[in-house]
């Protein structure tokens, strides 16, 4: 199951990066933005009948707290700052990539400050292999 979610993130990321690159660039990007939550939405509640294993909607709302909301804000600020990111010249190559390894390396302080998450040795190189290939990818 965890290759599953891993091979579904992949394949997520995939026809998100090019239903993106894909959006006219005439199109309004917040009513882009609008209707793919839309979207989003029919196909979020068609997995409910899947995931939810007979959980009432209600009491499962009840169960959620303030993360909800900025799950959601933050799903905004990456869907348009990847929209804005293609129509200002980033290619599919390499905005991606960017935005990616420049949150790995923030997540990998976040994790280390603030949930004492170790840090390695093995993840340091990590990073700054990634830092290297990142250097290598914009220049």
């Amino acid at each position: 199951m965890a290759w599953f979610a891993i091979a579904l993130v992949l394949f997520g990321n995939v026809a998100y990066h090019l239903g993106l690159r894909a959006v006219p660039r005439g199109a309004n990007a917040a009513v882009a933005t609008l209707a793919a939550y839309f979207v989003a939405t029919l196909a979020t509640g068609a997995t409910l009948p899947l995931l939810a294993r007979g959980t009432p909607l209600l009491p499962a709302l009840k169960t959620l707290n303030w993360s909800t909301v900025v799950v959601g804000v933050a799903i905004v600020g990456i869907e348009l700052g990847y929209l804005l990111a293609y129509r200002a010249g980033w290619t599919l190559s390499t905005a991606s990539v960017t935005a990616n390894v420049s949150l790995a390396v923030v997540l990998l302080g976040i994790g280390a400050l603030v949930f004492r998450e170790p840090l390695s040795f093995s993840r340091v190189a990590g990073v700054g292999l990634c830092l290297l290939g990142l250097w290598l990818v914009n220049r």
